[in-house]
């Protein structure tokens, strides 16, 4: 049951790192005039920033050692989005499927591969023996 609340926590994160991208990239390029690739690339670690530090502390509750956590959020960051993007262009480009649809399933397959490494791997619960 457990699992099932962090899944729907770890959702409501995304939803709110969406909010948090995107407004991001509104307000840096309509408000400020930055160029849309430079806003984009901010808002996204806007948004991977928020996405540590909520799921740390709300979605998995860890208080595991900061900076191996902080380095293990960025290896699957990096990780899932280099599969989902595999997984995109095999979906588009050789299996001719809709991009919109081909993002959609990259989509789901990140989300879901990055809350299983996220729990069993970045936040996972420390040993009593670990230092």
């Amino acid at each position: 049951m457990q699992i099932i609340k962090q899944a729907a926590k770890f959702s409501i994160v995304g939803l709110i790192n969406t909010g948090i991208t995107i407004g991001s990239i509104f307000i840096l390029t309509k408000i400020f005039s930055v160029n849309y690739i430079v806003a984009n690339a901010i808002g996204y670690i806007l948004g991977l920033i928020n996405s540590f530090f909520l799921n740390r502390s709300w979605t998995f509750k860890s208080r595991g050692k900061f900076r191996s956590q902080g380095l293990r959020f960025v290896l699957v960051f990096i990780m899932c989005y280099t599969l989902q993007l595999g997984l995109l262009i095999i979906l588009k480009e050789r299996l001719y499927i809709n991009v919109d649809i081909s993002q959609i399933i990259g989509m789901v397959f990140y989300t879901g591969l990055n809350f299983i490494l996220s729990k069993f791997f970045t936040f996972k619960k420390e040993s009593l023996y670990e230092s």
